[in-house]
C-alpha cells in the first residue's frame, strides 16, 4: 500500500460497480463515522485512477499527486494553512480499466511500425479487449469471439470475408450508449461494410504534424498495413468506448453507494459535518463526476469540491445547448446547489492526444476535415484537452506556482490552462498540480 500524507484506505470495485472486498468499505466507514470532535476528520479525498492495466500503476498516480501535495502544505500562506489545520483521508479507488494502444496516433509511434509491427500491434489491441470484457474468463463469449477475431489478423489483408468478418465480431461490443454524451460516432460505425469500414478507419490522423488525407487507404498503397492498421483503431475505438461505459457504471453503482453511506453517518453542514472532495484523472474524471450526477431520481449527494485532472469525457460535458438544443450530459453538476458546494477545476492541456483518442479515429468516418482536430472548435473535443467549454460562467484561469491567489468561489467552474506545465496525459508530478488540488480543498 502506498504510503501517503494523510491517512489512506483503498476500495476495490468490480466492472459492474460491486465490491470486491467488504472488509475495505468497512473501513473507509469507520474512519469517516468518528465525530469531529475531538478527533474526527474533517475532509475526505476520494480519487480514481483513469485507463491503467493494474493496481500498482494506481498506485503510483496517486503516490505521483499526493506527493506534490506533500511537497506544498508546508508553504505558508492562507490556503495551505486552512488544510493544514484540518483532519483529512484519502480513500483511493480501483477499478478494472483496461489500456488501449494510445500509442497509434502518436507519429513515430506505434503508428509507423509497418505490417507486421501493426499485425503485433493489432494483436496485444485485441488481447486487451477481451482482458476487459472477458474479466479474466477465456472461456467467456467475449473472449471466444474475439479470439477469432485475432485469428483473422493475418487475413485481412488479402480477404475480403475476414475483414467483413472481423468488424462484425468487434464492433458488436460497442457499447449501446456510446452517444450517450455526444453524437461523436457516425452510423456508418454500425452500417457500413468490414472493407468499406477499415478503409476509413485507416485514413491517417489528420490532427499528427505532416498528415494529408490522400484519398486513399491512408495513402499507404499497402493494403494489407492499411486493413490492420484501419482494424487497430477500430479495436482501439471499441476498448475507449467500453472503458469510458464502465467508468460511469462504476461511478453511478459502487462509488455513490459509498459516498451516500459517508453521507448518511456524516452530513454535509452543522457542527459535526464532513467535506468531501472527488478527484479523478482520465476516465476516473469521468467515474467521480458521474457519482456526483447519479441517476435520474438519486437523493441528492452534496460534494464539497471536485477536481478534474486530465478528465477523459466530452468538454461539452457541462456545457448549456452546446448545439443549439442539448445541455451536456452532466450539466446538472454544475448547476445544481445540491451538486457540488465548492469549485470544480479541470486542468487541460493541447499536449494531452490521450484524451481525444477516440475523436481522431471517429472523424474518419465522417470525413472530417479540421485544421486542427479535438481542439476547442471540434465538437468533439475532450475535457482534459479543452477545458469546460460553452459553460455559461466557466473562467479559464492559468495552473500557477505555489501561492497563487486562486479565489476559486463556490460553485465556480474553472478551467486551468496548463500548457506551461503538464507535459501529457499522466504528467502530473508538478508543485502546480498539488497546490490548485490543496487552494480547490481549502476554498470548499
Amino acid at each position: 500500500m502506498p504510503s501517503f500524507c494523510f491517512p489512506y484506505y483503498p476500495i476495490a470495485f468490480d466492472k459492474t460497480g460491486a465490491l470486491v472486498d467488504a472488509s475495505q468499505l468497512a473501513a473507509v466507514l469507520s474512519a469517516a463515522a468518528r465525530p469531529v470532535a475531538p478527533d474526527g476528520l474533517t475532509d475526505l479525498i476520494v480519487i480514481s485512477h483513469g485507463w491503467n492495466d493494474d493496481m500498482p500503476e494506481a498506485d503510483a498516480l496517486y503516490a505521483k499527486i499526493f506527493d506534490r501535495v506533500a511537497a506544498v502544505l508546508p508553504a505558508r500562506n492562507a490556503v495551505c494553512d486552512a488544510v493544514r489545520a484540518r483532519r483529512v483521508a484519502i480513500v483511493g479507488i480501483y477499478w478494472p480499466s483496461k489500456k488501449f494502444d494510445d500509442a497509434a496516433l502518436t507519429p513515430g509511434g506505434a503508428a509507423g511500425l509497418g505490417a507486421a509491427g501493426d499485425s503485433a500491434a493489432l494483436g496485444a489491441s485485441i488481447d486487451r479487449l477481451s482482458d476487459a470484457l472477458a474479466a479474466g474468463d477465456a472461456s467467456s463469449v467475449a473472449a471466444q469471439s474475439l479470439a477469432r477475431a485475432k485469428a483473422l489478423a493475418a487475413s485481412l489483408g488479402g480477404s475480403l470475408d475476414a475483414r467483413d468478418e472481423f468488424v462484425r465480431i468487434v464492433r458488436a461490443f460497442m457499447p449501446h450508449d456510446a452517444n450517450d454524451e455526444e453524437p461523436v460516432i457516425d452510423a456508418d460505425l454500425y452500417t457500413l461494410g468490414g472493407d468499406e469500414l477499415l478503409h476509413r478507419l485507416a485514413r491517417p490522423d489528420r490532427s499528427a504534424p505532416g498528415a494529408a488525407d490522400t484519398g486513399g487507404a491512408a495513402g499507404l498503397g499497402d493494403w494489407i498495413g492499411s486493413a490492420v492498421q484501419g482494424a487497430k483503431n477500430l479495436v482501439n475505438l471499441v476498448t475507449y468506448y467500453q472503458m469510458k461505459a464502465r467508468a460511469s457504471v462504476v461511478g453511478q453503482a459502487g462509488v455513490r453507494d459509498m459516498l451516500q453511506r459517508i453521507r448518511e453517518l456524516r452530513p454535509a453542514s452543522g457542527p459535526n459535518a464532513l467535506r468531501l472532495h472527488l478527484v479523478g484523472h482520465s476516465f476516473g474524471g469521468r467515474l467521480v463526476t458521474a457519482a456526483t450526477a447519479g441517476k435520474p431520481g438519486d437523493a441528492p449527494l452534496p460534494i464539497d469540491s471536485l477536481t478534474l485532472l486530465q478528465a477523459a469525457f466530452s468538454h461539452y460535458g457541462f456545457a448549456q445547448a452546446y448545439d443549439g438544443t442539448h445541455d451536456g450530459l452532466f450539466r446538472s453538476v454544475v448547476v445544481d446547489p445540491m451538486h457540488v458546494r465548492g469549485p470544480v477545476i479541470i486542468t487541460f492541456t493541447a499536449k494531452d492526444r490521450a484524451v481525444g483518442l477516440a475523436y481522431p479515429i471517429a472523424s474518419r468516418l465522417g470525413r472530417q476535415i479540421a485544421s486542427a482536430l479535438g481542439d476547442e472548435h471540434d465538437p468533439y473535443g475532450g475535457m482534459g484537452r479543452n477545458g469546460a467549454q460553452k459553460t455559461p460562467g466557466a473562467q479559464v484561469v492559468t495552473l500557477g506556482a505555489v501561492g497563487t491567489p486562486y479565489a476559486f468561489a463556490a460553485r465556480g467552474v474553472y478551467s486551468l490552462d496548463s500548457n506551461a506545465v503538464i507535459g501529457g496525459h499522466t504528467d502530473l508530478g508538478h508543485d502546480e498540480v498539488g497546490y490548485a488540488l490543496v487552494s480547490a480543498i481549502a476554498a470548499s
